[in-house]
Parts: structure tokens; C-alpha cells; sequence
């Protein structure tokens, strides 16, 4: 006597049983990609115009550092026009309008170059280790105390790292000042330059 069969299960689908038996670490890869995307690091370059080799060696460094889909910010803080060489021209309308425009320009002119390096320098080195990264330059506004208006803009952007040179002769203020002050950020100082 025959027993009664029971009926056949449905065939899964192949794709779904290779989804189903696939090693945890590939079941693991998107939620790990938009853990990376949420990640992304936002790191800000100090940008300094005393001390602009310092700064393009921060820039090559936060460059080096960077993974894909993290920002590289570059900062700088102008200074205010000293008071001093203000108060120094007795009488403006007496130095001509001349004098008094091209001494107000030059800080402005400088900050051109140095932003103009800064970037041209970031392509360079970005397509010499072939990474796409977004590049920002800010500029804030002018302050009497750089090192606290970095550490600002710092807080502003969101930076989990800032990267900043030693300084003018490597025995700069402000890469002292942010190891110093400097929390919930990691602070990078760049030597690789100083002999």
C-alpha cells in the first residue's frame, strides 16, 4: 500500500538562497558604505600668510590623509590693518588717496596669491595621488586674534581634524594654541619642512 506523499515545497529562487548563505561580511557592505558616507571627515587647513610654505605642506599633508568623500576646508583668518600704521599717516588727505588705496590693497592682493597657490597646489597634489576630494577656501572675517577665530571656524564647518603649519621659522603660535584649546578636534602639525 502506498502512504500518502506530502506536497513538494516551492523552489526558491537561487539569488535569494546566495543572498541567504552569503558571508557576513558581504551582507555587511552596504550598511558599511553608508556608514563611510556618514562618516566623511570634514578637515580644515590653517591658512597663513606668514608662513605659506608651511601651509602648502599642511594642504599635501591633509591631502595625504584624506579618504574619499571626506571635505579638505581651507581657512584663513586675516589680520585687521595694524592700528599703528593707521595712526602713523598724520593726516590721510595728506599721503593722497593714492597712498592710502594701494596700503589698503596689499594685504588683499596677498590673499589672492596665497589662495591662488593654496588651490593650484591641492590640484596638483590630488591628481598626483589620484583622489577626488571637494576643496573648499574660506576666508573669514578679519580679526585681531587669528588663533581663536581658526579654532572658531573650526567649530563652524563641523572639523573632526585641523592641519596647520609650524609656523613662521617653525616657532609658530597658533600650532601651540590649538593642541591647547582644541576640543573634540584632533589637531595635526605639519614639520616636515622645518630643518
Amino acid at each position: 500500500h502506498l502512504a500518502p506523499t506530502a506536497p513538494a515545497a516551492p523552489r526558491r529562487c537561487p539569488l535569494r538562497r546566495r543572498a541567504l548563505f552569503a558571508s557576513p561580511r558581504r551582507r555587511r557592505r552596504p550598511a558599511m558604505f553608508a556608514a563611510r558616507l556618514a562618516r566623511a571627515a570634514k578637515v580644515v587647513v590653517g591658512v597663513g600668510l606668514k608662513d605659506l610654505e608651511g601651509s602648502k605642506a599642511a594642504m599635501r599633508k591633509a591631502i595625504t590623509f584624506a579618504k574619499p568623500g571626506d571635505k579638505i576646508i581651507a581657512v584663513h583668518v586675516p589680520d585687521l590693518v595694524p592700528e599703528l600704521l593707521l595712526s602713523s599717516l598724520s593726516e590721510p588727505g595728506d599721503s593722497g588717496d593714492d597712498t592710502l588705496a594701494s596700503l589698503m590693497n596689499v594685504p588683499d592682493k596677498a590673499r589672492s596669491i596665497a589662495k591662488g597657490q593654496i588651490q593650484e597646489l591641492a590640484q596638483v597634489e590630488m591628481a598626483k595621488l589620484g583622489k577626488d576630494l571637494e576643496l573648499d577656501y574660506k576666508e573669514t572675517a578679519p580679526s585681531s586674534d587669528s588663533k581663536v577665530a581658526l579654532l572658531a571656524a573650526c567649530d563652524v564647518v563641523g572639523a573632526q581634524l585641523l592641519v596647520v603649519g609650524p609656523g613662521q621659522g617653525g616657532k609658530g603660535s597658533v600650532p601651540i594654541f590649538a593642541a591647547q584649546n582644541a576640543n573634540g578636534l584632533t589637531v595635526c602639525v605639519v614639520r616636515d619642512e622645518v630643518k
